[in-house]
């Protein structure tokens, strides 16, 4: 039976063959040169040395930003540094830093204040573009599907939805750990802030310099002091000089 087959369909079964090793070829061809070129990317990377005009530099420090709420930088852009400024005069007009250290921690609190606000909008434009998209899907299953109760408008039953949802998962649980580490950076800003301030309040005052008054400065400068110094006793009155050579011999 195989035979026949074989024999009817021959140069089809052939062809299918060649076929089938000329596409694993070149597949196999095409691997090769992704290899290839990838490790040729890796040594020309390695040659490289990166930007060098200022221009340069600023559009490669926002190659890698993504959202802002890992970012080396502060401000990204479309935020304001009028509106930092703001938020630093602010911070620093209500804790007074009264010492280097705790101007330091007054400006790191303003910076982790700055980064607070940014992920709770972020926050909470993402719950509205997945409950957006929550309530579309359920539009256009009620419309597949009479039966179906129309879309619920209510804002907390379409969380509830979106968060049931899997796709969902991994975007709420990264949203979740970006505002808690955040969050964490902020009061931990703050602690050390009022720590720092309770510690200056609570140690004791430095003691007073003391000064020596006037009326006894003017009497000394008017008045010098003998100098103090080792006088000899004897004072010889005349010079004198060796004895002579004498031979005793």
């Amino acid at each position: 039976m195989f035979n026949e087959f074989y024999a009817a369909n021959r140069d089809a079964i052939l062809n299918k063959f060649v076929a089938d090793k000329e596409s694993e070829m070149a597949a196999e061809a095409a691997k090769r040169d992704a290899v290839a070129q990838a490790m040729a990317n890796r040594r020309n990377a390695m040659k490289s040395t990166g930007p060098r005009t200022p221009e340069g530099k600023a559009a490669s420090s926002q190659n890698r930003l993504a959202h802002g709420l890992c970012s080396s930088s502060l401000l990204i852009r479309g935020e304001s540094q009028a509106e930092f400024d703001a938020l630093h005069t602010d911070i620093v007009d209500a804790y007074r830093p009264a010492t280097a250290e705790e101007q330091m921690l007054a400006d790191q609190l303003a910076e982790a204040q700055w980064r607070l606000n940014r992920a709770r909008r972020v926050e909470a434009k993402t719950i509205n573009m997945l409950i957006e998209d929550t309530f579309n899907y359920l539009n256009e299953e009620g419309e597949q599907n009479e039966e179906n109760a129309p879309p619920t408008s209510d804002p907390d039953q379409l969380i509830a939805v979106s968060f049931a949802s899997v796709p969902n998962d991994v975007i709420y649980r990264n949203m979740q750990r970006y505002v808690t580490t955040i969050e964490r950076s902020h009061q931990r800003c703050l602690k050390n802030l009022h720590h720092t301030q309770e510690k200056r309040r609570t140690l004791p005052p430095p003691p007073p310099v003391q000064t020596e008054p006037e009326e006894v400065k003017v009497a000394t400068a008017n008045h010098p002091l003998p100098e103090v110094g080792f006088e000899p006793q004897f004072v010889p009155t005349a010079p004198f000089s060796t004895p002579a050579y004498t031979d005793r011999c």
